[in-house]
């Protein structure tokens, strides 16, 4: 009789996650790797706002390196949903252009090791190569 109950609270508790999450929380939790915060981006990314997706999409990207496949599976969830503010990998696997040159390079080291680590990261990565040829063909650019 106990199954039933927890299969219903479980039912009615699973789709209230994203409206009454803490987002600091959230977003700690996904930067860091933690499978389970990880697990619940595609849901979060369904009702965030402009500065929430922005901040979910930072954690995602920090996740890339700490818990790569976790990351790439709801990346994959992700990108085939339709959500107001949420990119998704577009944005995610390519490097923070807003940082210092020394960052950014630090992102692609990393981001790069872990993709190649994996089998299932090879859209990632392409992102990630084919942003990183770009930016440096624009600084040849720059410097002629």
């Amino acid at each position: 009789m106990k199954y039933p109950i927890v299969l219903l609270l479980s039912a009615l508790t699973a789709p209230a996650i994203a409206d009454v999450t803490d987002w600091s929380s959230a977003v700690k939790g996904i930067a860091s790797g933690d499978a389970h915060w990880i697990e619940q981006a595609p849901k979060l990314a369904a009702g965030a706002d402009e500065n929430q997706a922005k901040q979910l999409e930072d954690a995602l990207a920090a996740a890339l390196t700490t818990n790569t496949n976790a990351t790439l599976k709801a990346l994959r969830s992700i990108d085939a949903g339709k959500w107001p503010h949420m990119v998704g990998s577009d944005i995610v696997c390519t490097p923070p252009l807003e940082k210092s040159p020394a960052e950014i390079d630090a992102f692609y080291q990393r981001t790069r090791r872990a993709l190649l680590e994996t089998v299932d990261g090879a859209q990632c990565l392409w992102i990630l190569e084919a942003t990183m040829e770009e930016l440096n063909a624009e600084k040849t650019r720059q410097a002629k």
